[in-house]
């Protein structure tokens, strides 16, 4: 609640004498609670939005994609794409790249191959 006086000084002129405002601010619980709740709420779903956002981003370099033909095998894949590198580098990331449990691949596959091995 507020009151204001003004004081004429004229024809259409108008200055504020003084200006009171009574506001008394007091601790609802109930408002309270439910504000602390959704800002906890807001606050865990931004928490995790950034979490899973960064965690796609992070631990993995850029990977090119090849298709495998009839008849590569991972070690050929290597050799061609990682020529100045020990095969066995090569064929070890991109069994963790791609989640194979074994060297069997397929043609028509497509395999990812990792940056920066040579």
């Amino acid at each position: 609640m507020s009151t204001t006086e003004f004081k004429t000084n004229g024809p259409g002129l108008a200055t504020v004498k003084y200006i009171r405002l009574k506001k008394r601010w007091r601790w609802n619980p109930q408002k309270g609670l439910a504000h602390l709740v959704l800002f906890l709420f807001i606050l865990f779903f931004a928490l995790i939005f950034f979490y899973y956002s960064a965690g796609k981003s992070q631990g993995q370099a850029p990977a090119r994609e090849v298709t495998v033909e009839k008849g590569d095998t991972l070690w050929e894949i290597a050799l061609r794409y990682y020529p100045h590198t020990d095969p066995r580098k090569p064929v070890a990331a991109i069994k963790n790249l791609n989640n194979l449990k074994t060297s069997v691949i397929y043609a028509g596959q497509k395999l990812r191959l990792p940056e920066g091995l040579e």
